[in-house]
């Protein structure tokens, strides 16, 4: 009884595996021009729309006829031979669809190209302003050196008046505009040489992102080309 029970237990199983399995896959149409989409699986049904070679179906249901029902891409229902349909997609599509993402790649390609471009641009800049501010830190090095001097020779006439006793006052005043003058100097000797160390650190940076954006754009390209022919043999 129990073998019995399981005897017809199995068919009916089957039978209601079968659709769910069917569901899943997935059918191309063949290397044919154009194929109708019946309303009914047969021949006289009427003919809704005609598929082109390399559209995707998705199937709902088989017969034993020959026909499938199918559900086009834009939503539309219908049965068609299912010899006409392949479970593999086209080679014409798939050279497509790798020729379209070969087109994304370049387009990226060329965006990292001018991003490279752009900072290398920007370091030439920078170098130019530290060009620039090592010739003004230059000139006001000149100047403290000259105001250094200065200082001293105030200071030597400020001992010789003292000992005369004359001009006391006047070289004390020459002597205090000539310190003042020399902090003043100092102040912006400092301030221009952290301006100057923020542009090296800024070069550099530019410098390693240039370079690290060459190293991308080498990369991908590697990527794409080895990916592109990999497929194009195996096709």
């Amino acid at each position: 009884m129990k073998f019995r029970t399981w005897h017809c237990a199995l068919p009916l199983l089957f039978v209601l595996l079968t659709p769910a399995l069917i569901l899943a896959e997935k059918r191309y149409i063949s290397d044919i021009l154009i194929v109708s989409l019946r309303d009914e699986a047969s021949l006289r049904g009427e003919i809704i729309a005609y598929l082109k070679s390399g559209e995707s179906l998705e199937i709902l249901e088989e017969n034993d006829e020959g026909f499938i029902l199918v559900k086009t891409a834009a939503g539309k229902q219908g049965w068609i031979q299912k010899k006409y349909t392949i479970d593999e997609k086209p080679k014409d599509l798939i050279i497509a669809e790798l020729e379209k993402k070969n087109e994304i790649f370049k387009a990226k390609l060329e965006s990292f190209a001018s991003n490279t471009d752009s900072l290398k641009t920007s370091s030439q800049t920078l170098k130019k302003q530290l060009i620039d501010k090592d010739e003004e830190i230059a000139k006001l090095e000149g100047t403290i050196s000259s105001l250094k001097d200065a200082v001293k020779n105030a200071q030597w006439k400020y001992e010789d008046l003292k000992q005369k006793s004359q001009g006391v006052e006047e070289i004390f005043s020459e002597r205090d505009n000539l310190l003042n003058q020399l902090k003043t100097a100092d102040q912006e000797v400092a301030l221009l040489r952290v301006a100057n160390a923020e542009l090296i650190q800024t070069d550099r940076l530019l410098w390693f992102l240039a370079g690290f954006g060459v190293f991308i754009v080498g990369w991908i390209m590697g990527k794409v080309f080895k990916r592109t022919r990999k497929r194009s043999l195996s096709l």
